[in-house]
């Protein structure tokens, strides 16, 4: 396993992140002898992230993590993020504190190596965001005064936190873009992929909402870490061109449309693996600018498929010369 340094923070981990989200299922619903089994194999093969959120099946993945690390006697870097809700409107700094005392007690720990935001941001507050966790906060929500921003820096003064990110997965981009400028933030989540490259490039996209106008690019210049999500887009690239049974986050017509633009990358599937994985992390870590490439681990036999991948290296310059190519045409042979 290699490993590269999270943007200015000097923090070093591996390039392959292990997903304990709900979508992957292990951590949340998993029984406890497949979760020790995967994490042990991750560590062995030189993981060292474990992304977690206290959402994750309702604080289940945070203590279901904890669990097997204790049972392990392991101390990897945990990654972990807190979303607001209405109730939190009031003290929205003071819900940072509290989230983070939540996290850490579940965890185990006595100071988080990297938080991250995990509400999007809107121009309106909404009791819901329409996408991913939490409730929608304004940009006032999290620079202005006691907002998500004072309480991480309260949290850092407690030393309960080193870091603290933001998320790029749905909102308003000219918004990320503040958040990125403010220099409050070292390190983002984004969506990208070899299907959903707008992080990064321009282009056609299956959904308005999952355009991200190039805000991964703009966080890289300002020296941010960037830990990529959905590099599978759900199981899209996954599952021998079907629907993955947990890809619930990008349902209906986009999911459907995603499958039919992967079936546009067959060529990079490997002789006898009717899957994508190992290309679609070799993408991922093809950009020299990731941090790390989550990969939402199910079982044992994950952790070993991604670490082979990893091992392989970035794809050829003719291979993504060839994704480029269908990129750039919306991923269509005609």
């Amino acid at each position: 396993m290699k490993y590269r340094t999270l943007g200015r923070t000097g923090l070093e981990i591996s390039e392959i992140g292990f997903g304990c989200g709900t979508s992957a299922g292990l951590m949340v619903s998993g029984p406890a002898d497949a979760r020790r089994a995967a994490i042990e194999r991750a560590l062995e093969r030189g993981i060292t992230l474990f992304d977690t959120a206290p959402v994750y099946g309702d604080t289940l993945s945070e203590t279901h993590l904890a669990q097997a690390l204790r049972e392990l006697d392991a101390k990897p870097v945990i990654s972990t993020k807190v979303a607001l809700e209405v109730p939190d409107y009031d003290d929205l700094a003071g819900g940072v504190v509290r989230s983070l005392e939540g996290s850490l007690e579940r965890l185990g720990l006595d100071v988080l190596p990297i938080v991250h935001m995990h509400n999007r941001v809107g121009r309106e507050r909404m009791a819901k965001s329409p996408y991913g966790s939490g409730a929608l906060l304004t940009l006032d929500d999290v620079l202005g005064k006691n907002g998500v921003v004072e309480g991480f820096e309260r949290a850092k003064k407690r030393g309960l936190v080193r870091f603290a990110g933001c998320q790029a997965f749905g909102g308003d981009n000219a918004l990320i873009e503040a958040l990125i400028d403010s220099g409050k933030f070292d390190s983002i989540i984004i969506n990208y992929s070899m299907l959903n490259q707008s992080a990064w490039l321009d282009g056609p996209t299956v959904n308005p909402l999952f355009t991200y106008g190039r805000v991964g690019a703009r966080a890289a210049q300002r020296g941010m870490g960037i830990v990529a999500l959905r590099i599978l887009e759900g199981g899209a690239l996954a599952t021998g061109f079907d629907r993955h049974p947990n890809a619930g986050a990008m349902g209906g017509d986009d999911y459907a449309a995603f499958i039919e633009q992967a079936k546009t990358l067959r060529f990079l599937a490997d002789e006898g693996d009717p899957t994508l994985v190992a290309a679609a992390i070799r993408f991922g870590l093809s950009n020299p600018a990731l941090s790390t490439v989550l990969v939402g681990i199910s079982d044992a036999a994950h952790v070993d498929a991604a670490a082979e991948a990893e091992a392989r290296g970035p794809l050829s310059a003719d291979q993504l010369a060839r994704i480029e190519q269908l990129r750039a045409s919306g991923f269509t042979t005609a």
